[in-house]
């Protein structure tokens, strides 16, 4: 029937959307306030409503597809939202489902986290008793990032236990859905589901476009200039719609200074927006001084942006990201390494460049050229190295392995443009020299009593303004 973008629902359903069905998709903060929206368009009192029926996730799925579908005895119609449902996860999504529990038993939710957890058993043929077998405790170590049993699992389990949660019959949530869609909702009925992920390529998902309405809140978590410029436009909605709730307005250098300090969180940035508007209150405008007056840093700067900016030699965007970094518990020795890995790869980069080959290139100024003539050279050189180094392997009698000597690691060829305007801006020598400071480094912080962020702000000063 239709697919809308969350930042045009209201339009839409102010122009009468009539559907039964509805599938609303995406990153979480825009999904629950397509909810909101959706779900106090149909009902007088939202989801608060007494005729609004929720689920969290999809432990007690059937039991909502059989409310949504049973005939109601009163006039008025009902609505039945499966929220945060894992319905389109396929099982390498089931270490998501992992994080889920753990969030629901750290916010003390513990009938959620066991319903959640009961779902996940389902899926992978367990019982609760099996969770003290070494075949149960192996599954679950093989969904944790860090391969090991979950500290909260036998909490989890026990409260299970004791509150008689059982596993429910393994089945294919999809085609249950489809099913109850197809055959038809009864009329002043509502089936609202919400997921973070979502496959256009499933028939379930066909289903709800064909009968029904899908919301897409996806946001872009990529760099690419692309991605960017959608991430500004939809925190700038964000702003601006809150902004609108409070009667405000606000100088857009002053939606850049939050932008830069909370990042794309946007239930965060909302949060410190509705703050801006109580602070300034009856004042109609919120200045850039009163951005920097209240919004504090919250933002964690990813190791690639520190990498970034030690690469363009941007010495206090580096020290920036650096205490950033180190005061989300990112341990010194991680920082180091992302250094010395970045300070390889603009080696490899830069001697790539003074070769023959990297010569052809003619330099790195245009893209357009770099894509269509670069990548080739760039390939036919990394095929050369693979063979110089099945080579050598062969002659030492080791073992074959894959060599990390690459230049082209797949995918967009920007990055490695990026890579090698930034080689450009070192010479061979400086980043020898590099390398071996950071070697020093590596040896102090492991050795001495020396504070790791002064050695960690040094070794970046000297980097950045080549004091090396």
């Amino acid at each position: 029937m239709a697919e809308l973008a969350h930042n045009t629902l209201e339009k839409s359903l102010a122009k009468g959307v009539a559907t039964s069905v509805w599938l609303i998709y995406g990153e979480e903060f825009l999904v629950d306030r397509s909810l909101k929206t959706l779900v106090g368009n149909l009902l007088p009192g939202g989801l608060s409503d007494s005729s609004c029926e929720v689920v969290e996730g999809d432990a007690e799925l059937q039991d909502a597809l059989e409310q949504v579908s049973t005939f109601s005895l009163f006039s008025s119609g009902k609505v039945v939202v499966v929220r945060d449902s894992h319905i389109f996860y396929a099982k390498k999504g089931e270490n998501k489902e992992l994080i889920k529990i753990a969030k629901a038993f750290e916010d003390g939710k513990m009938r959620l986290a066991a319903r959640r957890l009961a779902q996940l058993l389902s899926k992978l043929k367990l019982q609760f008793k099996e969770l003290s077998m070494p075949k149960g405790l192996d599954k679950i170590k093989g969904l944790a990032e860090d391969g090991q049993v979950p500290a909260w699992l036998g909490e989890v389990s026990a409260w299970a236990a004791a509150n008689k949660i059982s596993v429910p019959e393994a089945m294919d949530d999809q085609s249950l859905v489809e099913r109850a869609i197809r055959s038809g909702i009864p009329a002043g009925h509502h089936l609202v589901l919400t997921t973070d992920l979502a496959d256009k390529r499933k028939s379930l998902f066909k289903a709800f476009k064909e009968l029904g309405c899908v919301v897409d809140c996806s946001a872009p978590k990529g760099e690419r200039k692309a991605d960017k410029e959608q991430q500004a436009s939809i925190i700038n909605d964000t702003v601006n719609g809150v902004l609108s709730r409070f009667g405000k307005k606000m100088e857009p250098r002053a939606i850049k200074y939050l932008s830069d300090m909370v990042g794309f969180d946007l239930r965060t940035l909302s949060g410190d927006v509705e703050k801006l508007c109580s602070y300034v209150g009856e004042n109609p405008n919120i200045t850039y001084d009163d951005a920097r007056r209240i919004t504090r840093k919250t933002k964690q700067d990813p190791i690639y942006e520190l990498t970034g900016a030690i690469s363009e030699r941007k010495a206090p965007a580096a020290l920036a990201c650096v205490r950033n970094l180190l005061a989300n518990e990112t341990h010194p020795l991680q920082v180091l390494a992302a250094l010395v890995n970045q300070t390889r790869r603009l080696l490899l980069a830069r001697s790539f460049l003074q070769s023959p080959q990297g010569q052809a290139l003619g330099g790195v100024r245009d893209y357009n050229q770099f894509r269509s003539n670069g990548i080739p050279i760039v390939k036919a050189a990394d095929e050369a190295m693979v063979a110089n180094v099945e080579s050598w392997q062969a002659s030492l009698a080791v073992s074959k392995k894959k060599t990390d000597l690459l230049l082209n690691r797949g995918g967009s060829p920007y990055p490695l443009f990026l890579l090698f305007q930034n080689a450009a801006r070192f010479s061979m020598a400086e980043l020898t020299s590099i390398h071996a400071l950071l070697a020093d480094c590596d040896r102090t912080m492991k050795s001495s009593p020396e504070d790791p962020t002064v050695l960690l702000d040094r070794i970046i000063v000297r980097i950045c303004c080549g004091d090396s």
